[in-house]
């Protein structure tokens, strides 16, 4: 427990308190993750349906200090993290700031739509002049990165459900563009400041870049990969460091990310076999988002996995590729169901996500593309699933599934590009 932290009744609990904890796994909560601000009843309400308790971070609430007392703390420096696999008295992080969306997704969505063309364009030169001229001219990358990250500041959401679309029919592209829309989307959950948040997009667009000298027969083999091919692969990460090198511009972080992507907490990774404390931030940051996006992406070698599986894999690899923290703060960041997110309805009906709620992350705002026989819609409704809650037959409605990309033909870039 956190020496800011106190234990509560959830009827105890009022408007205004941040809950940090609760008394169960948060994938059984219709809240996600632990860490939302009681903002009115309903709030109160559902968390007493669903836990006898929880934990409140009094620092963080917005209530006023009558509620809580002197002796709920303990005046003993605690372990900073409880559970199987967090360690006493262990700083991940000190957020600096915390950012709110200043504009709807919408909004978002039609201002930098435009932006994100340049920027896939500029990736797909890159990528392409690296392997056949084995040149790297970053500038152009640094000046379309740059609404990116404005547009990652105001709301997220635009650019993570654009990144979902796989416009770019070249796996490595959209790879390398979905891992720097994710990386940025972290940066910003944890309180980053703007240029740290520019590296780690950045950082996201260049880790792979070595593998444009690797031979596409390896890259896109569906076999097993055997022991020297398994080499060859794993040697992406010195030609990427061998190509950013003649660059004085990329900065250490980012050379971090590019280096070290590959570690894994528990010292199984490569290429230095670094464990938890020796891998840098940034590191390990690119690590949980080129896992992500690439168990939700169609491989070679691979069906997609939908963003509900992909998260429980990260929960379940926490403490063991990953650092514990920092996965469900990813989490935290993107939701169980990211803004792009094919979804399907306990009615049947199929829809794409286009905006959730940051506290019920179970209840985003739709809009339904097939129905319940998985016909194409010939409208394409908008549902705020924290506004209709039931069906027509009033029943409750809720979201049955998360689906991969691509389910039923869908193709969501006919919607929105």
């Amino acid at each position: 427990m956190r020496e800011t932290e106190i234990k509560l009744d959830t009827k105890d609990i009022v408007i205004g308190m941040y809950v940090t904890r609760i008394d169960r796994p948060w994938l059984e909560s219709p809240f996600l993750l632990q860490g939302f601000l009681i903002n009115d009843e309903d709030d109160k309400t559902l968390l007493m349906k669903n836990c006898e308790y929880c934990y409140v971070d009094v620092a963080r609430s917005k209530v006023v200090s009558k509620h809580f007392h002197r002796s709920d703390f303990s005046t003993k420096k605690q372990s900073t993290f409880t559970g199987n696999h967090r360690k006493p008295n262990v700083t991940v992080f000190k957020r600096k700031r915390t950012y709110t969306d200043n504009t709807n997704s919408f909004e978002e969505l039609s201002g930098v739509r435009k932006n994100y063309k340049t920027m896939t364009s500029v990736v797909k030169d890159m990528m392409k002049s690296l392997k056949y001229s084995q040149k790297l001219d970053l500038e152009a990358t640094r000046i379309a990165i740059k609404p990116m990250v404005d547009s990652i500041i105001r709301n997220p959401d635009a650019l993570l459900w654009l990144s979902r679309l796989r416009q770019l029919d070249d796996y490595n592209y959209a790879h390398s563009l979905g891992c720097s829309m994710w990386c940025m989307a972290m940066g910003r959950q944890l309180g980053l400041n703007r240029n740290d948040i520019e590296s780690l997009g950045l950082g996201g667009l260049l880790f792979d870049i070595g593998k444009t000298r690797i031979s596409e027969t390896i890259l896109s083999k569906t076999e097993l990969l055997n022991d020297k091919e398994l080499l060859i692969i794993q040697s992406h990460v010195q030609h990427s460091l061998d190509i950013i090198q003649k660059d004085n511009k990329v900065s250490v972080k980012i050379r971090s990310m590019i280096e070290h992507h590959h570690e894994r907490v528990d010292g199984s990774g490569y290429p230095n076999g670094l464990t938890d404390q020796q891998i840098p931030l940034f590191a390990k940051i690119a690590a949980i988002a080129d896992c992500y996006d690439a168990i939700t992406s169609k491989r070679s070698y691979a069906e997609a996995l939908s963003s509900q599986e992909a998260v429980k894999k990260l929960y379940e690899w926490r403490g063991k590729d990953f650092q514990v923290e920092l996965v469900e703060e990813f989490i935290q960041a993107i939701g169980m169901f990211p803004a792009g997110s094919l979804i399907e309805l306990t009615t049947g009906e199929v829809a794409v996500v286009v905006t959730g709620s940051r506290t019920r992350r179970l209840r985003p705002i739709i809009m339904l593309l097939l129905n319940t026989d998985k016909s194409m819609r010939e409208d394409h409704v908008i549902c705020n699933l924290m506004e209709v809650t039931k069906d027509e037959q009033g029943k409750s409605l809720n979201i049955k599934q998360a689906l991969p990309a691509g389910s039923f033909g869908i193709k969501t870039d006919d919607y929105f590009l």
